[in-house]
């Protein structure tokens, strides 16, 4: 991926006015989408109020990585709740439990796995302010055993507030023999900061057993390949399990995390409208 970045940031300028993905449904709920047949295999459309489906969705809890500065709650309604059809992840700086920043982190640990297929999350990233760090991804559903990056990791995006015109598909991966992990992380550039903040969008990948394709909207952004990776593809060839969460603050490359957070702007709030796993049609 050794493109000249002028032309990139041309291609994104102009791929970005392209905003819904091209689907058309049969009789039989076989799904076209860019070409390709699909089965709707699950999903949670948000359509009821409350917590989150508890037969969806885990919580993770604590302070977890990154040296974030949030807390992760566990089924508190006043960080992740359910209503009028949107999930709605909140960060608040309101030191609940002696935690000064509280937030959440939901996960499908457990409940469902993916292996292959088109994973689609439709959202909308929180209102301008820096520190924030929301993040649609996917770990491997063995983490607990072989630990990370050996699990594999794939990042469906990654934005925060200090960059606002940049989202961030990316993938680490190591095999049970390597001496490093591999990772890859490309952007996304939109033609201003309200392209991700105020609109809603379609964040996805297109995964099979050579490679994962990354979207925003209908536009592939970018392509990791089996080839690219080597020996070190391995752990993309297992089951993995979704995660939506919001970070504040943090570190780490190559977009730096969250950073220093803006606490003139609290409450932040990212917002999902549905999550989607859809099978190939053989």
């Amino acid at each position: 991926m050794k493109n000249q970045w002028k032309y990139l940031v041309c291609f994104w300028l102009m791929a970005a006015c392209t905003k819904e993905t091209n689907k058309t449904t049969s009789e039989n709920g076989v799904v076209t989408i860019r070409g390709q047949q699909y089965v709707l295999d699950w999903s949670d459309e948000f359509e009821y109020s409350g917590l989150p489906d508890s037969s969806k969705w885990d919580y993770e809890t604590g302070y977890v990585r990154n040296n974030e500065t949030q807390y992760y709650t566990d089924a508190r309604i006043e960080n992740c709740k359910v209503s009028n059809g949107l999930l709605h992840i909140t960060a608040r700086n309101d030191s609940f439990d002696a935690h000064p920043v509280t937030s959440a982190s939901i996960e499908t640990s457990g409940k469902k796995e993916f292996k292959y297929g088109l994973i689609e999350v439709r959202a909308k990233m929180p209102h301008l302010g820096s520190g924030t760090w929301p993040a649609i991804w996917m770990k491997g559903v063995n983490d607990y055993i072989v630990g990370w990056p050996k699990c594999g990791e794939i990042d469906i995006v990654e934005w925060v507030g200090k960059a606002p015109v940049v989202a961030l598909g990316s993938i680490y991966s190591q095999a049970e023999g390597s001496t490093k992990y591999a990772e890859r992380h490309w952007p996304y550039i939109s033609l201003n900061s309200d392209f991700f903040t105020k609109q809603f969008h379609n964040y996805a990948i297109e995964w099979d057993s050579t490679q994962i394709k990354f979207f925003v909207d209908n536009n592939n952004y970018v392509t990791y390949t089996r080839q690219d990776l080597g020996v070190d593809w391995e752990p993309m060839m297992k089951a993995q399990y979704l995660k939506l969460n919001l970070a504040m603050g943090g570190i780490i490359p190559p977009i730096g995390g969250g950073g220093d957070i803006d606490y003139t702007k609290f409450p932040y709030t990212f917002e999902v409208e549905y999550a989607r796993y859809y099978k190939r049609v053989r």
